[in-house]
């Protein structure tokens, strides 16, 4: 395990990066209080996924493809693409002292 944030430090609709086992990682506290983590390397061709409050919506920067916070599933890609693949989740936990750590 390796701890990432504090839940106090996260504020409703905001992320972080943060690195785990030698990759990136994005952390969303969504608008409804909950904590998702994504690999922030996109499934198509490795493009840095980002998290956009406005539209609740995780990007690629490359490609412009659109992901659900949720669940890292696809919601939007460009018709160019054959197919699109699920963000990579990273599972987290929050002990008692409500730090957050990537599992």
């Amino acid at each position: 395990m390796e701890k990432i944030a504090k839940v106090k430090d996260l504020k409703r609709g905001e992320s972080i990066g943060f690195h785990y086992k030698g990759k990136e990682g994005i952390l969303v506290k969504t608008k409804q209080d909950k904590l998702v983590a994504y690999s922030r390397v996109c499934p198509h061709e490795g493009g840095t996924i980002v998290w956009d409050a406005d539209i609740n919506k995780l990007l690629c920067e490359c490609h412009l493809s659109i992901f659900n916070v949720d669940d890292g599933t696809v919601y939007k890609y460009s018709s160019l693409f054959d197919k699109m693949g699920n963000l990579t989740p990273i599972e987290l936990k929050v002990d008692n002292n409500q730090d957050v750590y990537a599992v």
